[in-house]
């Protein structure tokens, strides 16, 4: 599974919380939700150690309050490790320590491992100079410790995805296994009643974490078409994200029917040219986001805002290599500004 799932999962308050009750029950009863989470992952990019600024690993920095009634706030800091690292200890003792340096204010780390070893589970760093002694233990979220049928029954969006997590670790070595495993997932999502954008994520998250063999995966989108068709057509258009990234269906599939409904008043033929104009030009910007969403997670109403602005195809175009290759949503938004400006200077 690819790092970077467990990055979009805990970019929101709500599946942060559901990681912490499943995974560390006693830590999330200790915290006060009500004050709510506040991301510090700007932060955190400004402390973390050079050694390991170009390592491909996912750390998050949140501050949260506890219910004892002080002011006291804690740093959480998360590092998910989808396969045993002989380093990760000492990485996370130097996370630690950076963030300590920077606040001055208590550090809690915790360890998300997601990778199929039983045995390895690293806890502490710890070295002596003399009688100069260091010890940092750490608690950890181990995937293959979570309860899969106390996710299940949780009934919540946020508990399913952490539930397709756990498959995907016990799955990793039979595809075959996984496409089943998925498909009933997938089935749960369509039928527990979610709303339109739980759905949506959910089904962006089981494409992440269980990935398929091209086969299995064409089996998939079938089995997944067949299902969303007993759900309203809303839902039918925004669950079709490959169709979107390979022939962006959606986009054309509504600049068609606007363009038949104009076509009745002005003309077919013109009509239908203004109707695929306007469905490619959405059909891109859907690439856009999906793409974005997949990597980097949900893009703020001002990106969203800005890119409904660009209604050129070939700008969209290179819009979507920008995102394939940002790394981040501040990266993309700055390249997407910097076209505006320069697009503005050549009017």
């Amino acid at each position: 599974m690819d790092d970077t799932a467990w990055k979009a999962f805990t970019d929101d308050a709500e599946r942060l919380q559901a990681l912490l009750k499943h995974g560390l029950p006693r830590l999330h009863a200790q915290i006060d939700w009500s004050r709510g989470v506040e991301f510090l992952d700007k932060e955190l990019a400004r402390v973390a150690p050079k050694e390991y600024a170009n390592l491909q690993v996912v750390d998050k920095l949140f501050r949260v309050y506890l219910k004892d009634g002080t002011e006291e706030w804690i740093l959480v800091h998360l590092e998910a490790q989808s396969t045993p690292d002989p380093n990760f200890a000492e990485r996370m003792f130097a996370y630690h320590i950076a963030i300590w340096l920077r606040y001055r204010r208590r550090v809690l780390s915790i360890a998300i491992l997601a990778d199929d070893n039983p045995n390895w589970r690293p806890r502490e760093f710890q070295y002596a100079v003399g009688e100069c002694e260091i010890r940092f233990a750490f608690p950890s979220i181990k995937v293959l410790d979570l309860d899969e049928q106390q996710l299940l029954e949780a009934g919540d969006a946020a508990s399913l995805i952490l539930a397709s997590f756990v498959r995907a670790v016990l799955t990793r070595h039979t595809p075959e296994i996984r496409f089943q495993a998925r498909v009933e997932l997938m089935q749960l999502a369509l039928e527990r009643g979610y709303n339109e954008e739980e759905i949506r994520q959910i089904l962006a998250f089981l494409e992440r974490a269980m990935r398929l063999p091209a086969e299995l995966e064409e089996q998939y989108e079938k089995m997944l078409e067949e299902a969303s068709r007993k759900q309203p057509e809303e839902l039918l258009t925004s669950i079709e994200r490959r169709a979107i990234r390979r022939g962006l269906l959606r986009g054309y599939r509504r600049g068609i029917q606007r363009g038949v409904q104009r076509g009745e008043k002005q003309g077919l033929q013109q009509g239908l040219q203004q109707g695929l104009q306007q469905g490619l030009q959405q059909g891109l910007q859907q690439a856009i986001l999906s793409t974005l969403r997949e990597m980097y997670g949900e893009p703020p109403a001002e990106l969203v805002h800005e890119l409904s602005q660009i209604g050129d195809p070939a700008r969209l175009l290179e819009l979507h290599t920008v995102a394939l290759r940002a790394g981040n949503l501040e990266a993309f938004q700055q390249r997407l500004r910097e076209m505006v400006r320069n697009d503005d200077s050549t009017a």
